[in-house]
């Protein structure tokens, strides 16, 4: 008897939770949408790019990056790959390690990215856009 009540209790308060609004309807702002969506580098008429391009990147990486400190044991070689999302104003946002090395090295690759400052947005039909990028870090290649 206790089962029942408890299970008949659950189910109307579970559909007082579910229920919609008075008038049955939900408003989604289709334009407001349109302005936060993230676009591929295959959707956008110009990319995103680093201010002074690949070579740029390169001297910033050259005179920013530490090895981060660490036994020799743990010590890795290799490339950390990471993903994100340049804005309209050209800033950094959501960035995440998609394949790293280790904890320090993958720190000290965020570190970077976050702090390369801001990048050009990319454009779809001459207005700037929220775009995804990808970009990779070695540590310990030449």
């Amino acid at each position: 008897m206790l089962k029942l009540l408890s299970t008949i209790i659950f189910l109307m308060l579970s559909q007082q939770l579910y229920s919609q609004g008075r008038d049955g309807n939900i408003a989604v702002n289709l334009k407001k949408n349109e302005e936060n969506r993230v676009y591929y580098s295959n959707e956008v008429g110009v990319k995103a790019r680093l201010p002074n391009g690949e070579i740029g990147w390169e001297k910033y990486l050259l005179t920013h990056s530490r090895y981060p400190k660490m036994p020799k044991k743990d010590k890795a070689i290799g490339r950390i790959f990471l993903s994100f999302v340049i804005e309209k104003d050209g800033k950094i946002t959501d960035a995440v390690i998609t394949r790293g090395l280790n904890i320090r090295c993958d720190e000290e690759a965020l570190r970077l990215l976050r702090s390369s400052g801001n990048w050009v947005a990319a454009t779809l039909k001459s207005k700037k856009v929220r775009s995804k990028g990808n970009i990779s870090i070695a540590f310990g290649l030449d």
